[in-house]
């Protein structure tokens, strides 16, 4: 069943302002060739690189993930998160500049490796699917099917921008050179018939699907993940491809096809996806947070299935600090549960000495701490905490209640911050303090279920 039609918007004073705006500019930077325009971007990109602190965390967290089977070391990461933001800028106005070139003056800063894996489906009267991510020069996709030369109809599953004006600008020029373009509120039949027909459809499938999702490891990290592309394979017997986009020389970008294996289900997608993303991980936009957790429901994907069974397939884990109360042994019954329920994650438990006897089990992990440490060297066990492991903190669950390690976490930038018997910020959310080791499991229930994964 298709999605319900959005209303039609209409344009507010803001949008036209936006609207001049983007107008405004693209008409400056059609003054140049694209070449110093996309120089003038990176300039732009180191320039925000040095001023948004709050973006150099949210990208080195992402690049942390998607490094953490092999971790670069921390000067090389440093270096990937500087060039990601001068890709980025190179690559936003380099797209705004080739938005406004005919298309025989951009093909010529465009190369192409793979296309075989695109062609030879569409010849056979196959329909291809083509997997890619937020990466790269976006426009020059715009080359990808007349450069196959074979006659194929083809566009992308697009999200419609919220400003009308530049949302139309955007479709009027998508498909002015004759491509379909499919909104995500038309829902499956359109891309479905057009893949029948022998039609490519392009599929953006590096963001989070949340609880319509599939639960795949992505970058070896437990993700919810878009079916969609597998399941249009499935009902139209299409082909999958996934498509890098990468920078070479300066206005000069390699678009590569590589092809994913027949009947592919959404993880091995996923690994195809993975592929071609890391052809140049530095030209992903990782500006976005992909990897993101719930303020209350850290572990929880709010999908219908619980996350045990394609959790034992992640090979890079969910990261959370922990702590336990004095005298309440039965506090470790929290952390048990969750690994019966989470397999996938590491708990690193912070230890003043005197800790009830751990688990074996390699998933938890003591990091010594003074807790009559000064408030100023809190944050500092933390961030070494943090840096322990190739991965990410992703949030911490004091279980006694400190404060002081708390406002560490939110100034470390984790969004969720869960104790006992607390309240206010820095907490995210507060649980009873409990009274017996059953209400201590209940609190893991609590961060990873939900209504209508509950035990009856």
């Amino acid at each position: 069943m298709s999605d319900p039609e959005p209303q039609a918007r209409r344009a507010t004073p803001v949008h036209r302002l936006q609207y001049a705006l983007f107008r405004g500019v693209e008409a400056l930077l059609g003054l140049f060739p694209i070449t110093p325009v996309v120089q003038a971007g990176r300039l732009l990109g180191h320039a925000a690189w040095r001023l948004s602190p709050k973006h150099r965390r949210l990208v080195t967290r992402n690049l942390r993930i998607a490094t953490a089977a092999s971790p670069p070391g921390e000067a090389a990461l440093r270096e990937m998160v500087k060039e990601t933001f001068r890709r980025s800028g190179g690559n936003l106005l380099g797209g705004q500049r080739a938005a406004t070139m005919k298309p025989a003056e951009l093909r010529r800063h465009i190369t192409f490796e793979g296309m075989e894996h695109v062609r030879e489906p569409i010849l056979a009267g196959r329909g291809v699917v083509v997997v890619w991510s937020h990466m790269g020069n976006w426009e020059a996709l715009a080359q990808l099917l007349p450069e196959l030369d074979v006659g194929a109809r083809g566009g992308p599953i697009y999200r419609p921008l919220e400003n009308p004006l530049l949302d139309q600008l955007t479709l009027d020029r998508r498909t002015q050179h004759g491509a379909v373009i499919f909104s995500k509120h038309d829902g499956f039949n359109g891309p479905a018939a057009l893949l029948r027909e022998g039609g490519a459809v392009t599929v953006m499938s590096d963001q989070r699907a949340g609880g319509h999702g599939a639960l795949c490891p992505f970058f070896g990290r437990l993700s919810s993940c878009t079916p969609l592309p597998s399941l249009l394979a499935r009902r139209t017997g299409a082909a999958v491809v996934a498509l890098s986009i990468s920078s070479g020389s300066t206005g000069h970008w390699k678009l590569k096809i590589r092809p994913v294996p027949a009947k592919a289900n959404t993880a091995e997608i996923m690994t195809g996806l993975e592929d071609a993303m890391r052809d140049s991980l530095t030209d992903v936009f990782w500006f976005h947070d992909r990897w993101r957790v719930d303020k209350e429901r850290p572990l929880s994907f709010f999908t219908k299935e619980m996350p045990t069974e394609a959790a034992r397939a992640a090979a890079v884990p969910t990261r959370f600090v922990a702590t336990l109360p004095a005298n309440s042994p039965e506090a470790l019954e929290t952390l048990t549960a969750i690994l019966e329920m989470r397999p996938d994650v590491r708990i690193d438990i912070l230890d003043p000495g005197g800790l009830p006897r751990l688990p074996d089990d390699p998933r938890l992990v003591a990091f010594p701490w003074d807790p009559s440490a000064p408030a100023e060297q809190v944050a500092g066990v933390l961030d070494r905490c943090d840096a322990s492991h190739p991965a990410p903190l992703d949030f911490a669950l004091l279980l006694d209640g400190d404060v002081r390690l708390a406002r560490a976490a939110a100034r470390l930038g984790l969004r969720s911050i869960i104790g006992t018997g607390v309240k206010g910020k820095p907490w995210t959310r507060s649980f009873p303090t409990p009274t017996h080791a059953g209400e201590w499991r209940d609190i893991a229930a609590g961060l990873i279920k939900i209504k209508k994964t509950r035990d009856s």
